[in-house]
């Protein structure tokens, strides 16, 4: 095996939990609703958007590169279809917004990031982060954790012009780190973009599966490596 140079990360569910933000989520998803005049139960409207999401997702995830403000707003105008009507650009923008005052809220670190980012980093190893997000979602979130110092590289998938799984991203992020393919972890929370992904273009992969009360699901494409929380890396790295 290859001398170990790199250690790239995915950011979103990997660095963070989405679950810290999810209430802000869900309060915004509902105040948008209401503000179209739908009048069902939030428990309608929650259920509807994650249906919708779930069928907008996997619409895009063939494709190499999208933004993802499309992709999110193409699965809450789904969900106002449900409901019989659609959202104003204006109706949206506040949504937006919404969203950032309360991801200002409620962003959580993972437990242990920030104190495994500096073992990673006496080791001399090049650490990075390859997100699939638009560069304004990006830099607030990266903005909000207060983790730029601890990264050699950041990469978005806009800036990239490539999504996770595609191998683009991969490559380019590669590139930044100055290694090949077989010196790099890459360390992530999603089986069909971060694990699938890593895994064709030839990176050692590393789930982060931090539910405690099931395991991974099997995968055509299996991690080479199962966490349960980030400092467990430390024992792989």
């Amino acid at each position: 095996m290859a001398d170990t140079r790199a250690v790239l990360f995915d950011f979103g569910g990997t660095l963070f939990d989405y679950e810290t933000v999810a209430p802000g989520e869900r309060a915004c998803l509902i105040g948008l609703a209401q503000a179209a005049g739908i009048t069902a139960t939030a428990q309608d409207i929650r259920r509807a958007y994650r249906a919708a999401l779930k069928k907008v997702f996997y619409q895009y995830l063939p494709r190499p590169y999208y933004l993802h403000r499309d992709m999110f707003q193409d699965a809450l105008q789904a969900t106002a279809a449900q409901f019989g009507t659609t959202f104003t650009q204006e109706q949206l923008a506040r949504y937006r917004a919404a969203q950032h005052q309360r991801r200002e809220q409620d962003f959580q670190l993972r437990d242990g990031v920030t104190e495994t980012l500096a073992a990673l980093r006496r080791r001399g190893l090049h650490l990075g982060i390859v997100s699939n997000a638009d560069n304004d979602q990006f830099s607030h979130l990266l903005q909000l954790s207060q983790l730029g110092p601890c990264f050699d590289s950041l990469l978005s998938s806009e800036d990239a012009q490539s999504c996770k799984p595609d191998p683009a991203i991969f490559s380019r992020a590669l590139a930044q780190a100055g290694c090949a393919p077989d010196q790099a972890y890459f360390v992530g929370d999603s089986l069909q973009q971060d694990i699938a992904g890593a895994n064709r273009a030839g990176l050692r992969s590393v789930l982060l599966w931090s539910r405690p009360d099931t395991d991974p699901p099997d995968s055509p494409t299996p991690p080479h490596h199962v966490i349960r929380s980030i400092p467990e890396l430390l024992d792989i790295v």
